[in-house]
C-alpha cells in the first residue's frame, strides 16, 4: 500500500467518528473544530499558537474563538506589556463542554477501538507514537480528554 492511501485511509477513520458525535457536540454549542480549540488551549493559550496547532487559518481561528466567547466557554485577556496579544482562558463551562464532548468522541472512537484485539489496540498505539512528530509531543500539549488507543 502507498503511503497516501493509508493516510487517506487514516483520514476516513477521523471523519467517520467526528461525524459520528457531531450530534451530540451540537447540544453543547460545539462541532469538532471548537472542541479541539476546547482540548488544546490549556497548552496552547495565545490563538496565534491554536492556529498553526490546529493548522487553522487565523482569522477563521478568531472567528472560532469568537463563538466559543458567546458560549461563556473561553475568556480573552490582555498580556500585560503587549495590548496586542491576548491569552486564552478556558472557563468552567468550557471545561464541563469540552468533558462531555471528549466523552462522546471518546465512546465513539472506543467503539471502533473494541473491533481490535488488546494486542492490536496497543500496537495501533505504539505506532501512532512512534509517528508523531517529536516537536509537537512538546510544543502541542495534551488532547485533554480525547481518547488515545490502549489508554481505556
Amino acid at each position: 500500500m502507498r503511503p497516501w492511501e493509508l493516510l487517506l485511509r487514516n483520514v476516513n477513520v477521523l471523519h467517520s467518528v467526528l461525524e459520528k458525535a457531531e450530534p451530540e457536540l451540537s447540544l453543547l454549542e460545539l462541532d469538532t473544530k471548537r472542541l479541539f480549540i476546547l482540548c488544546m488551549v490549556d497548552a496552547n493559550a495565545f490563538p496565534a499558537d491554536l492556529a498553526r496547532v490546529l493548522s487553522m487559518p487565523k482569522p477563521s481561528m478568531t472567528f472560532l474563538i469568537k463563538k466559543l466567547e458567546a458560549s461563556g466557554y473561553l475568556r480573552r485577556q490582555g498580556e500585560k506589556g503587549d495590548l496586542r496579544r491576548y491569552r486564552l482562558t478556558i472557563t468552567p463551562a468550557g471545561i464541563k463542554a469540552r468533558d462531555k464532548g471528549a466523552e462522546a468522541v471518546n465512546r465513539i472512537f472506543g467503539a471502533c477501538l473494541n473491533s481490535l484485539s488488546a494486542a492490536d489496540q496497543a500496537t495501533l498505539s505504539r505506532i501512532v507514537d512512534q509517528l508523531q512528530p517529536r516537536t509537537s509531543k512538546t510544543k502541542q500539549g495534551s488532547t485533554q480528554g480525547l481518547v488515545r488507543p490502549g489508554s481505556e
